[in-house]
C-alpha cells in the first residue's frame, strides 16, 4: 500500500466517525474542517480542543485535498502519518477508565484499625490528598486532610488525637456521610472525556473533586478497582 492510499484510508476512517458522532451519520456532512471548528468551538472533545491535534488535523485536511486532486504530488512523511493515526486513533477508539485508572492493586490503603495518625503520615510520605479506607476488601470511606475537621465539626464537644482508631471517626470519612463533594462514584467502562466532565462541573459548581473511585458499573457498593484523578485524565487526552 502506496502512503497516499494509507493516508487517505486514515483520513477516511476519522471523517466517517466525525459524521456519526458529531452529525448523526447524515449524509449532509458539512465537511471536515466546517466540522472541526464546530465542534471545537462546543469544547467538547479535548483532542480536538488542544492546540497541537488541532493543527495536525488541520494540516491533514490541506494533505487529503492536494491528494485527493493530485495524488502523484504529495507524499506523507512517516513522521506525520505516525502523528496522524496516533490522533485518529485516540478519537476513534477513546480511551476508558478502566485503562488509565490506578489499579487496587497499587493503592496505598488504611484499615479501620490504623490509627488517624498513621493515615495523616501516609498522606504526607507519598504527597496523597486521599487514602481509601478498605474494610473486607470493601470501600468504607476515604480519609483526606480535612478528615480530622469535618469530624470535629460534626462532633463539637470531642475532641481528636492522632493515636484514636480510623473507626473511631468513620462517621466523617465513611461514604454516607458528605461534607463536601471529595469524591464520585464511576464505572469501569467510562469513556475517560465523560470522566473529565465531573471534575469540570465540580470546578464550576466550586467544590473539590479529588477523585474518582472505580467500580464495575459505578455503585458505591461494589468492590473498588481502582482510583482516577484529574492527572490521569489530563495525561490521558492532552498526552
Amino acid at each position: 500500500m502506496t502512503k497516499e492510499k494509507e493516508f487517505l484510508e486514515v483520513f477516511n476512517q476519522l471523517e466517517q466517525y466525525l459524521r456519526v458522532e458529531y452529525n448523526g451519520d447524515h449524509f449532509s456532512y458539512s465537511g471536515f474542517m466546517s466540522t472541526l471548528y464546530r465542534i471545537k468551538k462546543t469544547g467538547k472533545n479535548k483532542i480536538i480542543n488542544n492546540k497541537y491535534n488541532f493543527d495536525v488535523l488541520k494540516q491533514a485536511s490541506q494533505i487529503r485535498n492536494i491528494i485527493a486532486h493530485n495524488n502523484d504530488v504529495l507524499v506523507p512523511s512517516e513522521v506525520f502519518m505516525n502523528k496522524f493515526k496516533e490522533i485518529v486513533d485516540r478519537m476513534t477508539n477513546p480511551l476508558k477508565v478502566e485503562n488509565i485508572m490506578i489499579p487496587f492493586s497499587q493503592l496505598k490503603t488504611v484499615q479501620p484499625s490504623n490509627t488517624v495518625g498513621e493515615a495523616i503520615e501516609l498522606l504526607k510520605e507519598h504527597g496523597y490528598n486521599t487514602i481509601p479506607v478498605i474494610g473486607d476488601h470493601h470501600l468504607l470511606g476515604i480519609f483526606t486532610e480535612k478528615s480530622v475537621f469535618d469530624y470535629l465539626s460534626m462532633f463539637n464537644n470531642e475532641s481528636i488525637a492522632k493515636s484514636m482508631k480510623i473507626s473511631d471517626i468513620i462517621e466523617a470519612i465513611d461514604l454516607n456521610y458528605d461534607p463536601r463533594k471529595y469524591f464520585a462514584f464511576i464505572s469501569r467502562g467510562t469513556l475517560v472525556e465523560t470522566a473529565y466532565e465531573h471534575f469540570d462541573r465540580d470546578r464550576k459548581h466550586r467544590r473539590e473533586m479529588l477523585i474518582l473511585l472505580v467500580t464495575e458499573h459505578g455503585e458505591k457498593d461494589e468492590k473498588l478497582l481502582g482510583i482516577v484523578t484529574m492527572r490521569d485524565i489530563e495525561n490521558a487526552l492532552l498526552g
